[in-house]
């Protein structure tokens, strides 16, 4: 039986998590105040942990008898039904094609395009990020203003240091809100919670990390290269730092150098081109790197329960 769309309750509580995510900056570290002590681990801590990694180990090596369950599928005209119990309640990745078909910003939101759009309207974006490694986990040190045509030349300069992200979401809404009209919906996964808008050019990069919630990535203009890895592979990602990983590239050999345990991770790659979905499911790890300049959206406001971060163990 195909779900309903959500009452207005649910709506609401779509947008509640959207602050709530907007709030965490997707994964920025929580202020100091708040998080208490760490317990010094015991032995029996330890023991619990190895036990962990262990289940998760011989889980991944039976998958890894079928291509189907270990696979990263890709399909296409697929139902909101068949995605809830295939991908969504699995946790599982998938590519969807031919979703966003019809979307008139796939044609139109071209640099000069989204310039001329939007003109001088101020927006947020992330500046100064390649005089810093830490750039995501201290999101606040790197948030910048600019009028937004500016923002669009800095982009098409390529390179890292300014990329309009999810975290500037809430902020930049109402000078945004003109490329809204060029956009679709996918009724089938999500309800109308609006998505939050990446714009950066190529060589921009978010590093290793998982996020909170459930997301699905609707890639718009350009290309993007996401290596995906799952949950059972932590142990070897020196997680320290919240939702971050110390390796932070998994492809850079001078990383690997200093994280070794990192260089035979099961991993998935996956270049997504315009009209592209990628479902990235709570807790797997993720790198993204643009190989053009970009435009895509991350949608939260799933038709079904997402709300992993309210829970998360950020200490």
């Amino acid at each position: 039986m195909s779900k309903r769309p959500p009452s207005l309750p649910a709506q609401a509580n779509d947008m509640r998590m959207q602050m709530a995510l907007r709030q965490i900056d997707f994964g920025a570290a929580p202020r100091a105040a708040a998080v208490p002590a760490p317990k010094p681990q015991t032995a029996e801590d330890a023991l619990a942990l190895k036990r962990r990694d262990w289940l998760l180990a011989v889980q991944e090596r039976q998958r890894a008898l079928s291509p189907y369950a270990s696979g990263l599928l890709t399909a296409e005209n697929l139902s909101g039904e068949d995605f809830l119990h295939s991908f969504y309640a699995p946790g599982r990745p998938v590519l969807i094609k031919g979703a966003m078909a019809g979307w008139p910003a796939l044609e139109r939101w071209t640099p000069d395009y989204l310039a001329e759009t939007v003109g001088d309207a101020e927006i947020e974006y992330q500046g100064g990020r390649s005089r810093a490694q830490d750039y995501e986990l201290k999101k606040d040190r790197h948030r910048k203003r600019a009028p937004f045509r500016q923002f669009i030349a800095l982009a098409r300069a390529g390179g890292n240091d300014a990329y309009l992200t999810a975290s500037n979401s809430a902020a930049n809404a109402p000078a945004l809100a003109p490329l809204a009209a060029d956009l679709g919906h996918l009724d089938a996964y999500l309800t109308r919670a609006p998505g939050m808008l990446w714009i950066g050019g190529e060589g921009t990069f978010t590093p290793l990390h998982f996020d909170l919630t459930n997301n699905l990535l609707a890639q718009v203009t350009g290309t993007k290269r996401v290596i995906l890895i799952p949950p059972s592979q932590t142990q070897r990602l020196a997680h320290k730092s919240h939702v971050f990983s110390e390796v932070r590239d998994v492809t850079d050999p001078a990383r690997l150098a200093l994280h070794p345990q990192a260089r035979d991770v099961l991993r998935y790659e996956v270049l997504l081109t315009p009209g592209d979905l990628l479902f990235v499911p709570i807790g797997w790890w993720h790198q993204v790197r643009s190989e053009s300049f970009a435009t895509m959206l991350t949608y939260t406001g799933f038709h079904w329960e997402n709300a992993g971060h309210e829970s998360y163990p950020a200490g």
